[in-house]
């Protein structure tokens, strides 16, 4: 069975927050998340965090003061595995918090950018082809589940 099928499945079975901890589970990252661009705002859609369970969101903040930024101006995958040494980010404000982030551009039904789904972690981690393929083959199904038709 594909990833996008088993995840398929545990979305249908138990709800978004459940299909993202599963996806989680089989990544190095600590964080797992969905966000929605709302004006200039970041919304958590959801959110999943390796070291306490209890964790299921956080408060929306400016997109500015993300790594979503990248991908709400590129509509494009943004990834960056040790944020200290990146030039690309050396003035972003998450950039000692968060090591590293890897996400992708979630779309609408007429290819808007809605938001993005990524791993995060405070540590830096290796961006492997496993991870980016796997969050490529459920980025629809999460699309779906987070924001149905839009």
């Amino acid at each position: 069975m594909s990833i996008a099928e088993q995840f398929r499945a545990r979305l249908e079975a138990d709800g978004l927050w459940a299909g993202m901890k599963w996806l989680n589970e089989r990544v190095p990252y600590r964080f797992t998340a969905v966000f929605a661009f709302e004006g200039r705002s970041l919304h958590n859609v959801c959110l999943v965090d390796k070291q306490n369970p209890n964790v299921t969101n956080c408060p929306d903040q400016s997109i500015t003061e993300s790594y979503c930024v990248y991908i709400h101006r590129s509509s494009e995958r943004f990834a960056v595995e040790h944020a200290m040494l990146d030039k690309r980010v050396e003035d972003h404000p998450k950039r000692q918090s968060f090591q590293c982030y890897y996400g992708i551009p979630l779309f609408d039904s007429n290819g808007r950018v809605i938001g993005t789904v990524c791993h995060f972690d405070n540590e830096p981690v290796h961006v492997t082809a496993e991870c980016a393929s796997a969050l490529d083959d459920v980025s629809l199904l999460i699309a779906q589940a987070a924001f149905g038709e839009r």
